[in-house]
């Protein structure tokens, strides 16, 4: 009985190894981590970001841990948007958790509390920060034809951190804390080449969020949403979604949907959600 025991235990782990090398696809999971932000890219050769870490640690952990392999102990970017607690939070166990090879964020003064901690593990780690700033494109190696473009702040501001990533013919704004004003300078200094298949939408929906000439240039065929479940603040905004729907696009919330996953393989792009 033992001798037939093993060789199912190894045909069963083989498979899961199989089941989680690179697939030849772009993979983008809006992770469901309650009140906040998070996501996680793998591109199709297997390279890896985390854009923003939500309001804490465990649901990042382990959205992270159940879709990159369980051997893999390297994220090759961070991506801090804003360093506000609900984006930041996560990524504090994240850096003590897996190999970082560089960070992206903005320079800015903490105020004490996780904004300061992290500054220190930063320094601790010895990991590459990089200040972002509009026009830079973000790239891994052997992957030209994916990257991320810095769409904001501008050279010498002080605004948080928005992206296009683009993959062949395909693209997905990811706004960050985005409203009014800066979506306004990203139009100014975009235009019609903001336009994406799908917007992941700023400030988790809240008012002022994708706003009406922010919406007609970018022209989402999907929207995505990352907020918490009977957050105080009302997020989504009824406003936010009322344009967002005037547009066309189809609506994705993390608290209706959970984890959304974008998947692209270079000539189409689809939507999967975990409920």
């Amino acid at each position: 009985m033992l001798a037939l025991v093993v060789p199912a235990f190894a045909l069963i782990m083989l498979l899961v190894i199989v089941g989680q090398q690179p697939d030849g696809r772009l993979h983008l999971w809006v992770l469901d981590v309650g009140q906040g932000e998070a996501i996680l890219l793998r591109t199709p050769q297997g390279h890896t970001a985390a854009i923003d870490g939500g309001p804490g640690a465990t649901p990042l952990l382990n959205g992270v841990g159940s879709r990159l392999p369980f051997w893999q102990r390297n994220i090759d970017l961070v991506v801090l948007t804003s360093p506000v607690q609900d984006r930041l939070m996560g990524l504090v166990d994240l850096l003590g958790r897996y190999n970082v090879g560089q960070v992206v964020q903005t320079e800015y003064t903490a105020t004490g509390g996780v904004q300061a901690q992290w500054l220190r593990l930063l320094d601790a780690s010895h990991v590459p920060v990089h200040y972002a700033a509009r026009g830079e494109m973000l790239t891994f190696a052997g992957e030209p034809d994916v990257a991320l473009e810095v769409l904001s702040p501008a050279e010498g501001s002080d605004g948080a951190i928005a992206l296009r990533l683009t993959y062949a013919f395909h693209s997905i704004l990811i706004s960050g804390e985005a409203r009014d004003e800066a979506d306004a300078e990203m139009v100014s200094y975009k235009g019609e080449g903001l336009r994406s298949q799908v917007l992941v939408v700023g400030h988790s929906g809240g008012k002022g969020a994708a706003t009406p000439r922010f919406l007609e240039a970018v022209r989402p065929q999907a929207a995505i949403i990352s907020v918490g479940p009977g957050n105080r603040f009302g997020y989504p905004a009824q406003d936010t979604l009322d344009r967002l729907s005037a547009t066309g696009a189809r609506v994705y919330r993390t608290d209706l949907n959970g984890t959304v996953e974008v998947i692209a393989d270079g000539e189409r792009l689809w939507v999967r959600t975990e409920r």
